[in-house]
Formats: structure tokens, C-alpha cells, sequence
């Protein structure tokens, strides 16, 4: 299993480093640790397309992959994730990853067959949306080809642009589509070869996946995630998600009904079937909340589904013309303008509109207020990638009135006092779910079907990699390692701790009215705890 150094500028492609064991994402960043010397442009350096050693494989929660950069938000180590089947093309195609190095004289394709790659010219689908350039490229390549493409908003170089995974599911966050099309690269697409993928226990994963199938169902969070509407269609009290920029806390956030969908955009192997499409797009759990009550948009489905055509992240786009205050009648042909290039608010909103803009570390905060839970928006404000939504499990999960008590018990055998209020921080309880989860993320198991909240439990975690490669991980070592990691690469690039934080906003409004009125973070605790934090992490080496 091999990660693939693609030269652009000669075209010379060739394996680099074996990427066995738990290589994946953290062999990428150890790559990046010692290319990374100085402030570095996001296009100059080089951009990965990776799949862990475990993911890729059919079973339960192992269909993810990432991308892995510098941000052109940021300026930072940026790592983005996407369900769905690329991480099992790339495998099927002989490799764990694709390593983009310099920049193509004209726009190319990057295509793995049998554990090579090379380029070959994209110039018929330069300026194609992502549903049409990937129906011409599986015409070119073959229907069970996988692609990973970018938009008109990758080509123009829109700092939150997107890299569109197999038609549905996105790398949404951190700008990585620009920094594809600042390389020229149009797409990855991967081609299967004749050999399976190798599993070192076939008999033990048939089990895992069998039992994960039957306690599925059991499970409120992954019944939720499989059922309809889905998990990406919710309404919140309130305080909880986003009404114009966080300004308003007395509407309710998110959007609670839906269409029928047309389709799942199933992930091979785990019967979970999140995903459910909707006007054509794939529909994750942020957008929504992002584009609708946030921007005063109804009915954001079709704004949604040209995000996913145009190659957009939601969540950043969304955030930018909120703070912009674009009238919610004006949405739709900014949106188009912006993907076109050129438009200030392509910038993103921490460079357009620096003083109404809810960024941390420039990149705009996911659509949960962290003033209701202050544990996530430690992890917003101290995670070296920037905030993510999913870079722990949520507080209210914990909360004696709102809680899970079905986490409990692998809670504590993490080390976690549950239940507590969703409204007390707790250190200690924030830096082992970020080892956790950042360890998933690490060997590419999806943290939506994982501890500590739904079926795989952090000893069933360690199973199914086990499993699969014959080697049983440390989970949350190797999640510290790859926080480590991000903090060191941050360091060398000049960001500095002092840049974890969050927006003033969230220190002096206080959530206006239902059940969270009066929730609002308190800036010196909150700084104290991100302090104690970043000691708890190891990041004060790297201040």
C-alpha cells in the first residue's frame, strides 16, 4: 500500500513512502512536518488525497478519505473529510494516497490505475461544473471509476471552494478545491484494478459487519442518521444553530422538513446510509442550518445543490454572507458571481468583512452556537485545523436533561465524569474526545458510526482496524500524534496559540430567549480553559 509523489510540473509520478500500518493522514503530516520550514502559500505546498489503511475497506464506518493541505483561509494545516466510496477507489486503484506536488502548465487529470499514477490532459472538462465533468470523466475512464473533482469555484480560486468526491459527498472544508485549481489539477480519478483490496481477517471483519448491522437500529443516533429525513435535516431551540451570523437568538436555528429524497448516497459497507440526496445533492449535516435561517432563505434546497455543482462549501459561504448581510432575495446570483471569481466575498469573511465575520483562525464557525455548548467551542477554538463541528462529540450529549445515557459507560472508560451540565467546561473530558476523534480520523473510520456515542465502541474500533490490517491501533495515541503533528506545522508556519479563540459575540450577547436564554460564555474561564488545553494537548512546545 503506497502514497503516490505526482510531480505537476514534469509529470513524474512515483511512490514515496510505504503507507502500511496506521500510515494515511498521519504520514501525510509527517510529510508535511519536515517539508513545512516557513509561511508557505497554500498553492506552493504540496496537497494530498489520502485514505488510512483501514478506510476504503467495506464495512461499517470505514468509507472516508481527506484531503490535506494548507488552507487558503487559514494559512494553516487543513484537513478535510468526505464520506462516500473515493476512499475505497483509491484503494481499489492500489494506493492509500495521491501526493500533489508543484503546479501543471495546463489543466489535468490525475489517474491511478494499479498503484500508478499519471497526468493526463483536462482541458474538455476545465470550466465544468462537478456533476457534468464527472459524467465525462466516468465516460472516459469507466462507470466504476472514482473521481474527486472541483467547480468553476476551484478554477477561480474562491478561498472556501470545495472538492466534489464521487457526485455527492465533499471535501467541503478549509479552501482545498482552490488550492486544486491553483494547481490545475481537475480531478483524481481512480480506476480499480483486478485485485481485491487486502484484508488480513476476512471472517473477523464479516463479523464486526454483521454485528454492527443488528445494533444499528438500537442505536438513537445511527437510527436517526438512517431513517428519513436524515441527519442533515433538523430544526433546533433558540441559541443552538445560527439566525443571521449568531445575531439572533430568538428565532429558531436549522431547518426541520424536507422533500422526499431521491435517493441514499450510500457509503460501501456500512448499512448506516446517512447521506440521503435532495435536488441532486448529497446532504451532510451543516448545510442546511448554514444557508437557511442563517441567510433568511426559506427554502435553501436548491442553493444547497448548486454549492455542491459549483463547488462551494456551504458552511464557509454560508458564514461570509451573513456577515456580509446580503439580503436573502440577493443569495442566489451572489453565489453565482462569487463562483465566477473576482467577487470580494470569494475572499471569505474574516478578509471581507473582518469585523462581523464568526471565524476562528479565519475560517467561519460550523453551525452550532458553542455559547449553549462550551466544550465544542473549545474545540473550535484549540483545533490546529481550525473549527469543525465534528471535532467532538457535542455537550449536549452529556447533559443530565438532554444526555445519551446509552454513552455512558464507554464515556467513563474514557476517563470522562458524564453526566454533566452542558454548560460547565471540562478540560479534561475535551482533550480525550479530541484525542479520540482525531484518532479516527487518523485511520479513517467515520466518526458517525464510532464511539463514543453509536455502535463501535472504542475496543470495537481497535477490532475492526485490526481486522483489516492485522495490526491493532492505539487510538487515542495515535489521535494525539496527529494533533501534535497539526500544532508543530502550525508552529513553523506562524500561528501562534494566542490565535485560539473565538469571536466577541460569543462573551458578550448572551442567547436571548427558550431553553437557553442566557447562555453566554465567560471570557476569562474560557481562556483559562483553553490554556490548560493546550497544556493537556503538548501544544505549549509549539507557542
Amino acid at each position: 500500500m503506497v502514497l503516490i509523489h505526482v510531480e505537476l510540473d514534469t509529470g513524474e509520478c512515483f511512490p514515496i513512502r510505504d503507507a502500511g500500518g496506521f500510515g494515511g493522514p498521519v504520514a501525510v503530516l509527517e510529510l508535511f512536518r519536515r517539508l513545512v520550514t516557513g509561511p508557505t502559500e497554500p498553492a506552493r505546498a504540496p496537497l494530498a488525497l489520502v485514505a488510512g489503511t483501514a478506510a476504503g475497506v467495506s464495512g461499517p464506518g470505514l468509507a472516508r478519505c481527506a484531503a490535506i493541505g494548507l488552507s487558503p483561509l487559514s494559512g494553516g494545516i487543513a484537513e478535510t473529510r468526505a464520506e462516500g466510496p473515493f476512499a475505497a477507489g483509491l484503494r481499489a486503484a492500489g494506493v492509500t494516497g495521491v501526493m500533489l506536488y508543484g503546479r501543471a502548465a495546463e489543466p489535468v487529470c490525475v489517474v491511478v490505475r494499479s498503484g500508478r499514477a499519471r497526468l493526463e490532459p483536462a482541458g474538455d472538462v476545465w470550466g465544468m461544473e462537478t456533476g457534468p465533468a464527472t459524467d465525462a470523466l466516468l465516460a472516459r475512464y469507466g462507470d466504476n471509476a472514482a473521481v474527486a473533482v472541483i467547480g468553476p469555484a476551484g478554477e477561480h480560486g474562491v478561498r472556501y471552494a470545495s472538492i466534489v468526491t464521487c457526485r455527492d459527498h465533499p471535501l467541503p472544508r478549509l479552501g482545498l478545491g482552490a488550492v486544486l485549481g491553483a494547481k490545475n489539477v481537475k480531478a483524481v480519478v481512480c480506476v480499480p484494478g483486478p485485485d481485491p483490496v487486502p484484508v488480513a481477517d476476512p471472517q473477523a471483519l464479516r463479523g464486526l459487519a454483521q454485528w454492527y448491522a443488528a445494533a444499528q437500529p438500537g442505536n438513537s443516533l445511527t437510527a436517526w442518521q438512517h431513517g428519513l429525513p436524515g441527519f442533515g435535516v433538523w430544526d433546533a431551540e433558540p441559541g443552538y444553530a445560527p439566525v443571521a451570523n449568531f445575531a439572533d437568538t430568538v428565532g429558531r436555528g436549522g431547518v426541520g422538513t424536507a422533500p422526499e429524497p431521491q435517493r441514499v448516497a450510500a457509503c460501501p459497507g456500512c448499512p448506516t446510509d446517512c447521506i440521503k440526496v435532495y435536488a441532486g445533492a448529497g446532504l451532510h449535516q451543516e448545510a442546511l442550518a448554514m444557508l437557511g435561517p442563517n441567510l433568511g432563505v426559506a427554502e435553501p434546497w436548491a442553493l444547497h445543490a448548486r454549492c455542491l455543482q459549483l463547488g462551494l462549501d456551504p458552511v464557509s459561504l454560508g458564514g461570509t454572507l451573513a456577515a456580509a448581510g446580503v439580503p436573502a432575495a440577493d443569495v442566489p446570483a451572489t453565489v453565482e458571481r462569487i463562483a465566477a471569481g473576482g467577487h470580494p466575498l470569494g475572499e471569505g469573511s474574516a478578509r471581507a468583512n473582518p469585523a462581523t465575520a464568526m471565524t476562528s483562525k479565519g475560517v467561519e464557525l460550523p453551525p452550532f452556537d458553542p455559547r449553549v455548548q462550551p466544550n465544542l467551542g473549545l474545540g473550535y477554538a484549540v483545533a490546529p485545523i481550525g473549527p469543525r463541528y465534528d471535532i467532538i462529540e457535542h455537550d449536549l450529549d452529556f447533559d443530565p436533561e438532554e444526555g445519551l445515557p446509552h454513552s455512558y459507560p464507554e464515556l467513563r472508560r474514557l476517563g470522562a465524569t458524564v453526566p454533566r451540565p452542558r454548560n460547565e467546561l471540562d478540560v479534561t473530558r475535551t482533550a480525550q474526545l479530541l484525542r479520540l476523534w482525531s484518532g479516527l480520523d487518523a485511520l479513517g473510520v467515520c466518526a458517525f458510526a464510532a464511539t463514543p456515542t453509536r455502535p463501535l465502541t472504542l475496543n470495537l474500533v481497535e477490532d475492526l482496524v485490526e481486522a483489516v490490517t492485522g495490526e491493532r491501533p492505539d487510538v487515542l495515541a495515535l489521535g494525539a500524534r496527529r494533533l501534535r503533528l497539526q500544532r508543530e506545522i502550525n508552529h513553523r508556519l506562524g500561528i501562534k496559540l494566542d490565535a485560539d479563540t473565538l469571536p466577541d459575540r460569543f462573551f458578550t450577547e448572551p442567547v436571548a430567549a427558550g431553553r437557553y436564554a442566557g447562555s453566554v460564555l465567560d471570557r476569562a474561564a474560557f481562556t483559562g480553559a483553553v490554556a490548560e488545553l493546550h497544556r493537556q494537548l503538548g501544544f505549549t512546545e509549539f507557542a
